[in-house]
């Protein structure tokens, strides 16, 4: 008991359930939605549905949620995330028919496998997930069709099937997909011919949800601001002067109306304008004001960014990557990068799992059809990350070159943090120094200059290079 008393005299009591302020309610604060439960329960098909139509729609109409996704995508795939197979001597063998397949993937004929890539990234954050059925076609070709989230649906008769996922009552493993076709029946599918890509928040989430899902309401309100200012802008754009008079009434401005608009030809409204220089007489009681205004004023624009600083927050970017990157001074400009480029690593983390189911099915498919030899590491496989981001360019790639050359970091490290593949520059080095060697020595004997003379007029390799001609030597 506090001592105090309500208005009816009555002992105040305490309203307090529990030790953490969190757990308290107040009159001042709106209830939260309180709901402890699994995922099936809070993700369930139309609450799914109906985020996954709110987004595709912020996707489409807004640009800062477009560029977002986008970004993403096209930071985390780049021209798409390339296998680099460990199958020992076969390796090669196997990049190129992956290559020459991913060419010749789509069941469709619309996309390669690395679009395909990016369009995984860009539906599991618009849709939050996209599935891919694994088609054996004529003569056990392999074959992918993408399926976008909406159509993996399922009737809803069965007990073990949740939102187009029928899942083992025993181990609660997804056992099959259904997918809802076009003339309204179910198709089912195992779940080892299908894939399908999503970033789930929850242990037992067996549906993606949208990446906007924290955005939505923010985002829109921040569009319908934006109209509404536009409106008001335009609205005071339209008037350029006010004429104040002493009795308010109107006159016919004769003095302000240029010739041919007058009422006899602008239907009844005479056309109050100026010309350049132009000296308009007024009444004593009459005056010319600019109406003004400072609309949309700067703390109009401090509060859109904060409400876009809470969309980019949820989803992960900074908010000064998405909207103003060019204000940060370098320092915070590495910060944000380096942070971006967290968010690119973890979309590439998730993608490789994807990557590599795919990967494994068509070696596999390879094998069985006589294309390839079989080795024991034939699944084994490492996955090419795009070029980093970075606004140092130069400063970065010396630090490379360097830590190459006292060994603390790989050729292939070096290489693939360019988006490139070690053994194919390494080749294309061992065919360049073939070719320069053959070029020196023949200049040599021509000229009868030595082949490091030579060498050093056709590439130089050390910063103060000493250059002979015929025993003379040139500093």
């Amino acid at each position: 008991m506090s001592g105090l008393v309500d208005q009816h005299g009555r002992p105040l009591q305490s309203v307090n359930y529990g030790y953490y302020k969190g757990t308290q309610r107040s009159r001042v604060r709106r209830a939260m939605v309180n709901e402890v439960s699994d995922s099936r329960n809070t993700l369930n098909r139309w609450s799914r549905e109906l985020l996954l139509g709110y987004s595709r729609h912020l996707f489409t109409n807004i640009g800062e949620i477009r560029g977002m996704v986008k970004d993403v995508a096209r930071y985390s795939v780049g021209r798409g995330i390339k296998p680099q197979s460990q199958a020992g001597d076969e390796s090669k063998a196997y990049e190129q028919f992956f290559k020459n397949w991913a060419d010749n993937c789509d069941i469709r004929g619309q996309h390669s496998f690395w679009q395909m890539q990016r369009l995984a990234s860009v539906r599991a954050d618009v849709d939050g997930d996209i599935g891919f059925n694994m088609i054996s076609g004529a003569n056990d070709w392999p074959f992918l069709q993408a399926i976008e989230g909406h159509q993996i649906k399922g009737p809803g008769k069965d007990d073990n099937e949740f939102d187009g996922v029928v899942i083992s009552p025993r181990t609660g493993r997804p056992v099959a997909y259904m997918i809802c076709q076009k003339d309204g029946n179910h198709k089912r599918i195992p779940a080892g011919n299908f894939i399908l890509v999503s970033d789930p928040e929850r242990v037992a989430q067996y549906r993606g949800v949208t990446a906007m899902a924290h955005a939505i309401t923010d985002t829109w309100d921040v569009s319908e601001i934006l109209d509404y200012e536009k409106v008001g802008v335009k609205a005071r754009s339209a008037i350029g002067m006010v004429i104040k008079t002493h009795s308010g009434d109107d006159d016919d401005a004769i003095a302000l109306t240029k010739e041919g608009n007058d009422a006899a030809t602008t239907g009844d409204v005479p056309w109050q304008s100026f010309d350049a220089g132009m000296i308009p007489r007024l009444l004593p009681d009459e005056d010319i004001t600019d109406i003004g205004g400072n609309r949309p004023s700067p703390a109009f624009t401090g509060f859109l960014e904060t409400l876009m600083r809470k969309v980019c927050v949820g989803y992960g970017l900074p908010f000064e990557f998405v909207w103003a990157l060019a204000g940060a001074n370098a320092a915070s400009q590495r910060a944000i990068l380096a942070k971006s480029q967290r968010v690119f690593d973890d979309r590439f983390d998730m993608l490789s799992r994807f990557n590599h189911r795919v990967w494994t099915w068509v070696i596999a498919k390879g094998i069985k059809r006589g294309d390839l030899k079989f080795t024991e590491d034939w699944y084994k496989v490492r996955w090419q990350q795009p070029k980093r981001i970075t606004v140092d360019v130069g400063r970065e790639a010396k630090e490379n070159r360097e830590d190459v050359k006292f060994g603390l970091k790989t050729i292939q490290a070096a290489v693939g943090e360019m988006g490139e593949d070690w053994e194919e520059t390494r080749h294309q080095t061992e065919r360049e120094l073939v070719d320069l060697f053959e070029r020196a020595n023949r200049i040599a004997e021509q000229s009868k200059m030595p082949v490091t003379t030579v060498l050093e007029y056709l590439q130089q390799r050390s910063p103060n290079p000493v250059l002979q001609i015929n025993d003379t030597a040139l500093a």
